[in-house]
């Protein structure tokens, strides 16, 4: 299938996360209405030298993820190709090379949003990527280094004239991280300046921010990052149709869907800070969320008392929401 067609029958779907879309939250995102998903990033070095248990989690999908794209990050061509033509063998159905993670100890080794800097070395880079590689090839891109480097239309012109078949595009620059407004006007100028599909990405936090974003920019898809965190049913439209008891009766069963892949995905040594992590993540909107999280992180209790807690207190948070709805 042509990406073009691909993306056109997937419109919203999850951003790649390091540390948050592996395959339990990606099937969690699919079974919620999300498009194709792509997984978190995946070290090129690593894959190809380290073989280490991480990474095979981390290229470890099912085929209720098919199509699935695989995110690389790296910034040599040897361990690129070659670890490209590794996931064109597991199955991968895209390969996206990840040039815009921000965070620092990756853009200080050359790697992620570092690659913006070096338009024509990542041309070299993305010419031998394309040579070996099959299935289509995107690459997900920030607007610039920094406010006095954007140059998202340029190097998206760039990608296009070495065969890319698809960008996304979070429209805030590497110095900028995840703070302040994207501006989804650099959006809409890459969509003008090229021909392949663009996806965009930055400040979706909702289907209507979604429709918003398609509407203004003229992108062909969107991804949901952050928004989604916690959030898997972000890519429910039929969610709205529900009674306020409906709607969070299939949250708490969607939470404990989630759990039940957790404990089915990681090895059990990794189990607790797990589960851990993404009960604060579902916290995040109860009364006094910042107190229940830090007391879910420091609990040195078994985990299955830590998910009783958490149980307990979101059915205490879902009848306080009523009574509150009640007496307005």
């Amino acid at each position: 299938m042509k990406l073009n067609d691909l993306l056109e029958k997937n419109i919203v779907r999850l951003a790649p996360m390091a540390g948050v879309s592996n395959a339990p939250f990606r099937t969690i995102c699919l079974d919620n209405g999300s498009g194709f998903v792509t997984t978190e990033e995946i070290d090129s070095i690593s894959l190809v030298y380290n073989k280490s248990e991480r990474t095979r989690l981390i290229t470890a999908f099912s085929e209720y993820e098919n199509p699935i794209a695989m995110q690389l990050l790296g910034c040599d061509s040897e361990s690129l190709t070659e670890s490209s033509k590794i996931l064109q063998d597991l199955g991968a159905s895209i390969i996206d090379i990840n040039m815009g993670c921000p965070v620092p100890k990756i853009t200080k080794k050359g790697k992620g949003a570092a690659l913006m800097k070096d338009i024509t070395q990542t041309a070299k880079l993305i010419k031998s990527i394309r040579n070996i590689t099959k299935i289509p090839l995107t690459v997900k891109i920030r607007s610039g280094w920094d406010e006095n480097n954007i140059n998202a239309v340029e190097f998206s012109k760039m990608l296009e004239s070495e065969g890319v078949d698809g960008i996304t595009v979070h429209p805030r620059s590497r110095s900028q991280r995840y703070e302040g407004n994207s501006k989804w006007s650099i959006i809409k100028q890459v969509v003008d300046s090229i021909k392949i599909p663009v996806t965009g990405n930055g400040d979706v936090k909702s289907y209507d921010d979604a429709k918003r974003m398609i509407e203004f920019t003229k992108c062909k898809s969107v991804m949901i990052g952050r928004g989604a965190i916690g959030n898997p049913w972000v890519f429910n439209k039929s969610l709205e149709e529900l009674s306020y008891e409906e709607k969070e009766l299939f949250k708490k069963k969607t939470i404990i869907n989630h759990l039940q892949q957790i404990k089915n995905y990681f090895p059990k040594k990794n189990l607790d800070i797990q589960i851990k992590k993404n009960l604060s993540y579902y916290a995040k909107g109860f009364y006094n969320s910042r107190e229940l999280r830090q007391k879910i992180f420091r609990s040195s209790d078994p985990i299955e008392n830590v998910i009783e807690l958490f149980f307990k207190l979101f059915d205490r948070n879902v009848e306080k929401n009523k009574l509150e709805k009640i007496s307005v």
